[in-house]
């Protein structure tokens, strides 16, 4: 029968560190806190939000300049009192600057609503968030910022509506297209403040 034998006093030091860094190592990788699991997630929805809006009105942006570059539509930040006045009806647009390409006006359209609905998801989660933790402040805030982005569903609704007719008049569309950038733009402002005041950097 083999007899066991003690460990030379320096092998035993080094299989006592050993044991004490596994202990630390383990403490270390202990689980977060409910509190950190808290400001991650609203890190990660808030960031992705922002960078959704930025997305969104990108898209519009694109769009916007693409009616302007492509049909003579003034930019709505260049119309001033001295130009002549954009024609209302379709078809004197359509005679004036020509009917909008039907994929192009689609695509722009189905980019925006996407942005939207993943903007909606991740302010859906942040309000469900701030009312778990009876957080009333930032409920109260991200329900403008919600009114803000149902004005912009609602006025992108008109913008695929009016892109699902036989022509597409490229000043209506111009003008719709700014309808859903100004909430855009207002709701984008708006949730960025909250992230602000709660202390959560908003992506580059």
């Amino acid at each position: 029968m083999r007899q066991s034998h003690p460990l030379p006093s320096s092998a035993t030091a080094v299989v006592v560190a050993a044991i004490v860094a596994l202990q630390f190592a383990a403490v270390g990788r202990a689980a977060p806190d409910a509190g950190a699991k808290a400001r991650g997630q609203l890190n990660f929805y808030g960031s992705s939000a922002h960078n959704s809006f930025s997305s969104a009105r990108n898209h519009v942006d694109n769009y916007q300049r693409y009616l302007s570059d492509t049909h003579g539509v003034p930019m709505p930040a260049d119309i001033s009192a001295g130009q002549p006045a954009v024609p209302t009806g379709q078809a004197a647009q359509i005679a004036t600057y020509g009917a909008v390409d039907p994929d192009i006006a689609r695509e722009a359209s189905d980019a925006i609503a996407d942005d939207i609905e993943r903007i909606q998801r991740h302010v859906n989660r942040m309000l469900a968030d701030a009312k778990g933790r009876g957080d009333e402040k930032t409920v109260a805030e991200l329900a403008d910022v919600d009114k803000q982005l149902g004005i912009a569903r609602r006025g992108h609704a008109a913008l695929h509506e009016h892109h699902a007719g036989e022509t597409i008049a490229p000043a209506t569309a111009m003008d719709l297209a700014q309808k859903v950038n100004a909430a855009l733009r207002a709701a984008h402002a708006e949730h960025d403040e909250v992230m602000k005041r709660l202390g959560i950097p908003a992506a580059p």
